[in-house]
């Protein structure tokens, strides 16, 4: 359909793997561990103090989200053209995506917004993000008023690791944007440029808008860790907690309203499992940014084989993880899996105690209609959860 695709290059045993590549780029074991302390089973966050344990999420006392939806069933876009849907997206391919989503019973899709960096948001010659443009919001929201149209809701992920990736990974990211992108995840002053001049207005100029689901801030930040795959360049994981800290608090200032997820590369990263790591939770976020606002209302992870039996989705139920909020598995391959057929991976994931499911992917690696007869499958059998969603 356009873009660029994840087929060719090398394989990154953390990311998209299990047959999946990654854009180029080296071999990655997966990531870096980190402190963030384990959470607590049941409930979601409360943005304004501690944990709670049951209800819904509320932004330091003022009325917040609750529309998490039991079951957010769908499915990834992800993109169009890659890093390019936006100022002028293909509406008639997105009329499409959606249309077909919606008929076999997807209500919610993922869908990437700046991807590398190397449309929008566009920096000034200071390395600043430029102000908001009318031509990006417009965009934004010819794609959400097709979704609405069509009665499906997009998921928009901000940023991908791919905002580090190298001129090696064919990516066409020149050095001054890859320098840039760099900066806006370590540099204070670059970071709250974003926030005041692109991300804040368009939370703004949206809020409200049919079609919309939820924002993520990152997919697979950790391939930008220093044991990560990305080519270009490496960061930290607290700068990536820190990151996503600030731009869930914008999210929640600009619109108490907005859900915020964050696309966990494996269960390595967000799992309250002995040994693993919870680098998203509220008190690692807040601990990384200071924000007290800057914490998800769900959390997002993704799993494909090469990932390790330890993190797959279809040999665990969701309760294992023993996270404290909602959990949407956002990638896994449409295709058999772990020894679940490919026609069973919804069911099997709703049957597990998951509150959603996004296979890779519409326009890419398992293309429509690869999920196409598993999603049908379990709307057939749970309309009224389903329909409830967004």
């Amino acid at each position: 359909m356009g873009g660029v695709t994840r087929l060719g290059g090398s394989t990154s045993s953390g990311g998209a793997t299990g047959g999946v590549t990654r854009l180029g780029g080296s071999t990655s074991s997966g990531g870096n561990t980190a402190t963030g302390g384990r959470t607590g089973t049941g409930g979601s966050s409360n943005r304004g103090g501690t944990t709670a344990t049951g209800g819904s999420t509320a932004a330091g006392g003022s009325t917040g989200p609750t529309s998490v939806c039991s079951f957010a069933s769908g499915l990834n876009v992800a993109w169009v053209q890659f890093a390019g849907d936006v100022p002028n997206p293909n509406l008639t391919t997105f009329n499409t995506i959606f249309k077909n989503t919606y008929t076999y019973g997807g209500r919610v899709i993922r869908w990437w917004f700046h991807t590398n960096g190397t449309v929008t948001p566009g920096y000034d010659s200071n390395g600043l993000a430029v102000k908001l443009p009318q031509t990006h919001i417009d965009g934004l929201k010819a794609i959400l008023n097709a979704a609405a149209t069509n009665k499906v809701a997009i998921t928009i992920s901000l940023w991908s690791f791919d905002m580090l990736q190298g001129a090696a990974s064919g990516e066409n990211i020149s050095a001054t944007t890859l320098a840039n992108n760099k900066s806006l995840l370590e540099n204070d002053t670059n970071r709250q440029a974003y926030v005041d001049n692109y991300l804040t207005p368009l939370v703004t100029a949206i809020k409200g808008t049919p079609g919309l689901y939820s924002w993520e801030i990152f997919n697979e930040p950790e391939g930008m860790g220093q044991s990560g795959w990305t080519t270009g360049a490496k960061t930290t994981e607290a700068y990536i907690q820190k990151t996503v800290n600030w731009f869930a608090a914008a999210i929640h200032t600009a619109d108490p309203t907005a859900l915020v997820t964050n696309g966990a590369q494996t269960f390595d990263y967000c799992s309250g499992v002995s040994g693993k790591n919870n680098y998203y939770s509220d008190t690692a976020l807040r601990g990384a940014g200071s924000k007290q606002n800057g914490t998800l209302d769900y959390y997002e992870v993704h799993y494909y084989t090469s990932n390790g039996a330890s993190n797959s989705c279809f040999t665990y139920p969701a309760s294992h993880w023993a996270l404290d909020k909602k959990l949407v598995m956002g990638e896994f391959a449409a295709a058999a899996t772990d020894g679940v057929a490919q026609d069973s991976l919804y069911t099997n994931i709703y049957s597990s105690g998951y509150n959603g499911a996004w296979a890779w992917a519409y326009t890419v690696n398992w293309p429509w209609p690869a999920m196409q007869t598993g999603m049908q499958a379990l709307y057939t059998a749970q309309q009224a959860t389903i329909n409830s969603c967004p």
